[in-house]
């Protein structure tokens, strides 16, 4: 019997046994390390950098441009007061009679003339009763006649001296009466006439229509107002102003009036009617300013938002010529000239103009000089 060989396990070197950690430990270092190399490269630590400090900017020169200088002015210092327009004739349209609308013939913003229907009320009732009253009128005289035939025959009997007094004065009374319900007849069929003519809603005079409240169908009534007539061409601007400033408003005063909506910027208007009467929850009192007929490319509406310059005293403000600035977005710019002779550019904040020039309402000292556009 043939013994078997025996196997000896060999133990590892101990390099062996720390390679895969070692291994493991190196491919994360040569990651942080490509990873802090790809930061850095990111931050510009490879390129070269530029050095903090003030870099020169080339600046155009002043030479053989216009000029102009930044002038101090004492102007009057107004105080704006805001209102709405207001039409000066305002006709509010109703009715005379209580009747069901049979027609409205006009609608907002139509222009209507004088004489022209605008609501046709339902006229039956009253034709009616204009019907049964010229009856009325045809019975009544019909009587008279027969009470006049009669009061002739009394009369002549009594020249003769065969009738009495008493039936003479009993025939003459019932003739008076007839003449009189004659008269009272023919009174009531002129009155139905007149109201039959209140049943045809005209226009007084030329205007716009501004609003509409009846439509086929209502009701109207006396004191119902069925719609709003107002003349285009007589507008004006309400404002309320504080009553610590209406002494100095008066009648006739010129104001400078601004509605942008329509296209009105700087118009100049004089006050018509300065109410003389506070308002007690605003403490303002209401004045009417007239406005210029002037040509705008946008319509004047009643209701529109406007504002009027009401004059204070007298301040010191800042002026330059209107051409010197210039509008970039919305930023208004002007170019300095420096003392050395170059020009740089700055930012301004403007306010109302004056004739050719504007208001400079910051960033700008007095005697400063800018340039103009080349001519």
């Amino acid at each position: 019997m043939t013994a078997s060989p025996t196997t000896t396990a060999v133990p590892a070197p101990p390099e062996s046994r720390w390679w895969p950690l070692v291994r493991s430990v190196g491919s994360a270092a040569v990651a942080l390390a490509a990873l802090v190399a790809f930061l850095a490269w990111m931050g510009g630590a490879f390129r070269e950098k530029v050095h903090p400090g003030e870099a020169p900017v080339p600046r155009a020169s002043a030479a053989g441009r216009p000029t102009a200088t930044v002038e101090r002015r004492r102007v009057a210092d107004t105080a704006p007061v805001v209102g709405s327009v207001q039409p000066r004739q305002r006709t509010e349209v109703s009715a005379q009679l209580l009747a069901r609308i049979q027609d409205v013939k006009v609608r907002p913003g139509d222009a209507v003339a004088p004489g022209q229907e605008l609501v046709l009320l339902d006229d039956r009732e009253l034709r009616t009763q204009l019907a049964e009253a010229q009856a009325a009128v045809t019975v009544a005289q019909a009587d008279l006649l027969l009470r006049k035939t009669d009061y002739g025959r009394v009369a002549s009997e009594r020249e003769k001296g065969v009738g009495s007094e008493a039936d003479f004065a009993r025939y003459e009374g019932a003739y008076r009466v007839a003449e009189a319900q004659v008269k009272r007849s023919k009174e009531y069929v002129a009155r139905l006439a007149v109201q039959l003519t209140y049943t045809r809603i005209a226009a007084t005079a030329r205007g716009v229509v501004g609003d509409r409240f009846a439509d086929p169908g209502d009701v109207a009534a006396p004191g119902k107002v069925l719609m709003v007539l107002y003349d285009p061409a007589e507008l004006e601007l309400h404002v309320n102003v504080p009553e610590g400033l209406a002494p100095d408003v008066r009648e006739g005063l010129q104001l400078r009036v601004r509605i942008e909506a329509a296209g009105l910027k700087d118009v100049v208007g004089a006050v018509r009617e300065v109410v003389p009467q506070a308002q007690q929850a605003s403490r303002a009192v209401l004045v009417k300013v007239a406005l210029p007929r002037v040509p705008s490319a946008k319509p004047l509406l009643p209701g529109m938002f406007g504002r009027v310059a009401v004059p204070v005293g007298t301040v010191e403000r800042l002026f330059v010529p209107r051409a010197a600035v210039r509008q970039v977005g919305q930023l208004d710019l002007v170019e300095v000239v420096d003392p050395d002779g170059t020009l740089s550019r700055r930012f301004v904040r403007i306010g109302s103009a004056d004739g050719d020039r504007v208001e400079v309402l910051s960033g700008l000292d007095a005697g400063e000089t800018v340039a103009l556009p080349d001519r």
